[in-house]
């Protein structure tokens, strides 16, 4: 990607890795946009995701315990070391060169129930 070129991609709900097919690289900045809605089970939120105080005694289940339910998340080929919060709006420089992937924040086993999809832009910032 050169300076100022970007790419969309659909981030669907139900998938536990959505593969963005285009590579980040280390030491470069990017700015990442995400709009729309998606539902986790019967929850409408954005790539913010939601808080619910019932949750709380499960939430070191979710595969980014650090972020919100349903929260937008980004990786570098899928290595949990690489996750990082996207939410609506983010600037970003990996420290590895890889392929971006994309998932809602959610307990593995629990994606049968999600619907609808994020649109993520990714912008090369320098």
């Amino acid at each position: 990607m050169e300076v100022g070129e970007s790419f969309i991609k659909t981030i669907k709900a139900i998938e536990k890795w959505n593969d963005t097919e285009n590579i980040l690289v280390a030491g470069e900045k990017y700015h990442l946009t995400a709009t729309g809605q998606w539902t986790d089970w019967f929850i409408l939120c954005d790539a913010c995701g939601y808080e619910r105080a019932y949750l709380k005694p499960s939430e070191w289940l979710r595969r980014f315990p650090e972020a919100n339910w349903f929260a937008l998340i980004g990786s570098i080929e899928k290595d949990k070391q690489t996750f990082f919060y996207i939410g609506k709006e983010r600037e970003f420089s990996p420290s590895q060169t890889g392929r971006l992937y994309c998932f809602a924040n959610d307990v593995p086993f629990a994606y049968w129930n999600n619907k609808g999809s994020i649109q993520v832009c990714v912008t090369r910032l320098s």
